[in-house]
């Protein structure tokens, strides 16, 4: 089964991150996922959005990847942030699916949005 192109964009995103933030050799992963994008102007565009959302995506997990240690209320601030950050990716991948008619769209249920005490 052919991956749909919001997968290839999403996953060729992550993989440029990681090629550019760490030492690993990804850059056959890369050209595999280079080679399936579509033909298309528009691909340019989702892929600069998709790169940004998952640029700070990664960002804000940063800290916590690394295993920095961090108060439990510093380590679920964060988390906030990457459920939000991960909405607006969702919704990206959701245009890609409505602009090249394949794959699916996540459905999320929508739950009243709680001040759990972060500052904006």
């Amino acid at each position: 089964m052919k991956m749909p192109t919001s997968e290839i964009i999403d996953r060729y995103t992550i993989t440029l991150l990681k090629s550019e933030r760490t030492d690993e050799d990804v850059s056959k992963e890369l050209d595999t996922y280079k080679k399936e994008l579509p033909d298309s102007g528009t691909v340019q565009t989702f892929i600069d959005r998709m790169y940004e959302i998952n640029g700070k995506i990664w960002e804000t997990e940063g800290d916590i990847r690394k295993g920095v240690d961090m108060p439990l209320e510093e380590v679920g601030r964060l988390a906030l942030v990457v459920r939000d950050l991960n909405q607006i990716r969702n919704g990206i991948k959701g245009e890609i699916v409505d602009e090249f008619a394949e794959g699916f769209k996540e459905i999320k249920v929508n739950y009243k949005k709680v001040d759990y005490g972060r500052s904006e």
